[in-house]
């Protein structure tokens, strides 16, 4: 029975149009800072968790859900930690961590601006925050689907790339552009992501011809404000203080009309 649940779990996590390249642009943003203690944000089942985990001295899984949790600490428990928690009120001292993940997580908090605070208090100076968000937006995505999407998955705010940066830098991050990466960027590959979302077990036969064809669509076709965002962020050292009106002016200037 357990090993039906894993195969399960990976065959979820690993059959979808988006999860692994959020994974792998989330952990190239995180690997640049050290190493360390790992917490990440709605761990789930625990499946990405350990992965991530695999690159970290530490790792502990944040999830309010008690069934996943239970699921997690059965197939993933061994070089992971989970807890019971919620992304608003964190259950950890301050200056804990190293890095800080979350897949696909921030769109579903109630108070999205104190889970980021919340972030930022259990990090180190220089500690770094990387995280995938939904990013349905007029210009990407059906207004039908974001209904649908919403209910779906218990949605509270879709965020825009400024919407993002804008809490981040707030809560007292420095964003690193570098890092931001649009997902689901092409008409095409969001038609099929939609399709694939409201029909999962009917296409699930057809996904390995659906994932290439979604890659080579974002590749090739015309871009635009991808259905899935990726950033990350680092929390300043003391020295660096005095460095955050220049980047807010920055950042004012970066997003303001022409």
């Amino acid at each position: 029975m357990a090993l039906l649940k894993r195969l399960n779990a990976a065959l979820r996590s690993h059959c979808s149009l988006n999860r692994n390249r959020e994974f792998s642009l989330l952990l190239r943003c995180a690997g640049e800072g050290p190493r360390g203690a790992l917490l990440d944000i709605g761990s789930g089942d625990g499946f990405w968790t350990d992965r991530f985990a695999q690159h970290f001295e530490a790792s502990f899984g944040l999830e309010p859900d008690p069934r996943a949790l239970r699921l997690a600490r059965k197939l993933h428990g061994a070089r992971v930690r989970y807890i019971h928690g919620f992304a608003e009120n964190l259950c950890f001292e301050n200056q804990t961590f190293d890095c800080v993940v979350s897949v696909s997580c921030f769109e579903h908090f109630r108070n999205a601006r104190s889970a980021f605070e919340e972030s930022f208090r259990v990090l180190k100076p220089g500690g770094r925050i990387a995280v995938s968000v939904d990013s349905l937006l007029p210009e990407n995505s059906t207004e039908r689907f974001r209904k649908w999407h919403r209910r779906q998955y218990v949605v509270n705010e879709y965020f825009s790339e400024r919407r993002l940066t804008e809490l981040l830098s707030g809560a007292g991050f420095v964003v690193d552009p570098r890092h931001t990466r649009h997902l689901i960027t092409s008409p095409l590959s969001a038609r099929i992501r939609e399709l694939y979302l409201r029909n999962t077990r009917p296409l699930l036969p057809l996904f390995p011809l659906l994932y290439p064809l979604v890659l080579l669509a974002d590749r090739f076709s015309r871009q635009r404000p991808g259905q899935i965002l990726v950033m990350s962020a680092r929390k300043p050292g003391p020295a660096e203080k005095d460095l955050e009106p220049e980047f807010q002016q920055a950042l004012d200037a970066a997003f303001s009309p022409a």
